[in-house]
């Protein structure tokens, strides 16, 4: 004798309503999650100071020992490359990590070096600031996207059908000792999104315009990506 059993149409309707439900509320998030990948990684190249060629930031051999004693100066111009629309901009905004002593465990205050607006735009001058290097030998960034509509405050439609914004915090850590390092330069800083390939650091070169640092190609034109620069020196 079969042991197998049949459902009954009441009951076979009441799962198929309930599976809806399901698909209802829970479908859009996950279609759009895979309409609009998140940004997944940065993308880092390094210019020697006095130079102009760009090289990929991880092929820096060693840090240097110098700045231990002086600390770090960062020097921040903005955003370039950008779309000119401020809603079609991505990245919104650079946090430097300043390590501290709390009694005996060590913490974070971040600082926001740049902002931008994704409604009115960016504004603000070149920011230059001091970064002690002494203690943990290294300096952290992150940058802070956001994808979807640029709005105060998402509504239930835009979170449904995944147009809500969507901030995501990339991280950034420049070592003398591990990963990549921390010497004199410049480092030019690029959020990856979806299917972006990293750039072609040899195909462009720094040059500075109206007061702001950004990537040219070979026709004086400014890379087509969005892309920060960071100056960092000795700090005395």
């Amino acid at each position: 004798m079969s042991t197998r059993q049949l459902m009954g149409r009441r009951q076979f309707l009441m799962v198929s309503s309930a599976c809806a439900v399901a698909t209802a509320v829970a479908g859009p998030k996950l279609f759009a999650s895979e309409r609009r990948a998140s940004p997944r990684a940065l993308a880092t190249g390094f210019v020697r100071l006095g130079e102009t060629a760009v090289m990929a930031a991880n092929d820096i051999v060693a840090g240097d020992g110098g700045f231990i004693g002086r600390g770090a100066r960062v020097s921040i111009s903005g955003a370039s490359g950008a779309s000119a629309d401020p809603s079609a901009r991505r990245a919104v905004e650079i946090l430097t990590h300043f390590s501290y002593l709390d009694g005996a465990t060590r913490k974070t205050a971040p600082f926001r070096a740049w902002g931008c607006s994704r409604v009115t735009g960016c504004q603000g001058n070149p920011v230059s600031f001091t970064v002690p290097v002494d203690e943990v030998q290294q300096i952290e960034f992150s940058v802070e996207t956001e994808r979807g509509r640029p709005t105060a405050a998402a509504t239930r439609r835009e979170v449904m059908s995944g147009d809500a914004p969507e901030s995501v915090a990339l991280p950034l850590t420049l070592s003398l000792q591990n990963g990549l390092k921390l010497v004199r330069g410049f480092y030019v800083i690029v959020p990856l999104y979806d299917n972006d390939a990293e750039p072609r650091w040899s195909s462009y070169e720094l040059k500075q315009v109206d007061g702001r640092w950004a990537l040219h190609d070979r026709n004086g034109n400014v890379a087509p990506f969005e892309h920060f620069v960071l100056r960092i020196d000795y700090a005395s």
